[in-house]
């Protein structure tokens, strides 16, 4: 992250950097017993424009209550001006002795507490800089599932200005 931090305060990689804060709520027979299934969520996350109305979106988190650290990359397509949608993947690392306790490996191994899943949701821009979005990550199904739903608000520092080309020509 300090990695992150650093390289966003160029002009160049600064563009698309932006920061969020989302809340989750987790659920599953994974963590049925589990002493809290919420996570708030902060990450940093950084958009690369691939077209007029595709954008890539990759993002790293850390989710405090229930400990998870997700890494996603998203794709992001805007359907409206203001709204749009978005598909992607993730890692999600997950800190939680619940989650420990019921994870089940192969031939005796020791489970994995590093999952892969797939995500999905809606974004609708507030301004030019905030947006609320909405997830699903669907990260395991079966007999031993772990689901959640993802709210949240974000802020990008690039964001673009409101003085188009047409502004500047006119000056």
């Amino acid at each position: 992250m300090l990695v992150v931090a650093i390289l966003g305060t160029t002009t160049m990689f600064g563009q698309g950097l932006g920061a969020s804060l989302d809340y989750a709520m987790w659920n599953g027979t994974m963590i049925e017993n589990s002493e809290t299934s919420g996570s708030t969520i902060l990450a940093v996350n950084y958009t690369h424009n691939l077209s007029e109305k595709m954008n890539l979106v990759g993002s790293v988190g850390y989710g405090m209550g229930f400990g998870v650290v997700p890494m996603k990359a998203d794709l992001n397509y805007g359907i409206t001006n203001k709204l749009s949608t978005n598909l992607g993947i993730g890692l999600y690392m997950i800190d939680n002795e619940t989650y420990d306790a019921n994870a089940i490996g192969v031939d005796g191994e020791e489970a994995s507490t590093n999952e892969f899943g797939i995500n999905l949701g809606l974004s609708y821009q507030v301004t030019s800089s905030i947006s609320l979005g909405f997830n699903y990550n669907m990260i395991k199904s079966g007999d031993y599932d772990f689901n959640g739903m993802q709210f949240g608000l974000s802020y990008a520092f690039g964001g673009k200005s409101t003085d188009s080309k047409k502004d500047i020509e006119k000056k």
